[in-house]
């Protein structure tokens, strides 16, 4: 289950922060962050999870909650190295979890 449906106020700090309030199964809310940097990078302009530093080829990073569900969509646009600028997204629930009220990175590539 992606961290957005057991979370809240999610937002995006700094460019590369992802931070929640993300429920414990005890029902709490407690306030977690994640640095996105660690674990998503930029290859041939387009984010690569596994890879490191992202933002250091991005602009116009943002994040929206999208669709029915409230989708965590992050978008940039991220320069391929070789003079072109890309418009790219990624779903971050699709690698990223609330553990236990904590944003945690699961492997999934």
């Amino acid at each position: 289950m992606g961290f957005h449906k057991s979370s809240m106020d999610i937002k995006l700090e700094r460019g590369h922060i992802l931070t929640a309030y993300c429920r414990r199964p005890t029902g709490e809310a407690i306030y977690s962050e994640l640095d996105l940097d660690q674990f998503l990078g930029a290859k041939k302009g387009q984010f690569a999870w596994g890879s490191h530093n992202f933002s250091a080829h991005a602009t116009d990073v943002d994040l929206q909650l999208e669709g029915p569900t409230h989708e965590p969509v992050l978008h940039a646009h991220i320069d391929d190295g070789i003079g072109n600028i890309q418009d790219c997204e990624v779903n971050l629930a699709a690698c990223i979890k609330n553990e236990d009220g904590n944003l945690r990175f699961m492997e999934c590539f």
